[in-house]
């Protein structure tokens, strides 16, 4: 039986699938005890998501990791799957405002997950998994939404990844020469998994 390459059955297909999805409809939010960082409050807060323009969000390449079993024949074996690997984590891109909160909100997150003994000052610790006592140094509670939207502003879909941290900000780029470009920060967060939701 031929396949049906028509346009006009291109098109039918694309409407009832809800049309294409375009890659600059979204917004990034972050939820959990470390929000209170990024919107200027005391890090007690009740963690309401906090939403974000981000110019661009890069997702890790996603592999499954391998292990040869050691049974006799061609190469080392059979090949058996181990585990989901999310290479160089979640790349986001964000334009820097005025009033520079995003900028010292990731910075004071970034130097909350460690911390100098009083008693011995010279020892850092970190406390970052599970401390219920320090609520901004948490990391099992910390989450991150990319929330992707259709044309009219409504979601069609959600990543979202738990265990969320910021673990590398890029050089920020000043010039002279960048007369009509805004400033950018490119943060590198790591995370544990995520999920994809279709509401």
């Amino acid at each position: 039986m031929a396949v049906n390459m028509s346009i006009s059955e291109l098109k039918t297909k694309i409407t009832a699938a809800g049309g294409l999805q375009r890659n600059n409809r979204f917004y990034v939010s972050i939820n959990g005890p470390v929000t209170p960082f990024l919107s200027g409050a005391s890090p007690t807060g009740d963690g309401t998501p906090t939403q974000y323009i981000a110019e661009s969000v890069f997702f890790p390449n996603v592999s499954v990791t391998t292990q040869a079993d050691g049974l006799a024949g061609p190469s080392l074996g059979r090949t058996s799957p181990r585990g989901i690997f999310y290479k160089d984590g979640l790349l986001i891109t964000f334009p820097v405002f005025g009033n520079w909160e995003l900028v010292n909100g990731i910075e004071t997150w970034m130097k909350s997950l460690f911390y100098q003994l009083s008693s011995t000052p010279n020892v850092w610790v970190t406390e970052y998994y599970d401390t219920p006592e320090v609520l901004e140094r948490s990391i099992k509670n910390s989450s991150l939404a990319v929330n992707v939207l259709d044309l009219n502003g409504d979601t069609k879909a959600i990543y979202n990844f738990t265990e969320v941290f910021p673990v590398e900000i890029s050089p920020l780029q000043f010039s002279t020469m960048a007369v009509n470009e805004y400033l950018k920060m490119t943060v590198r967060f790591a995370f544990r998994n995520y999920t994809l939701e279709t509401p």
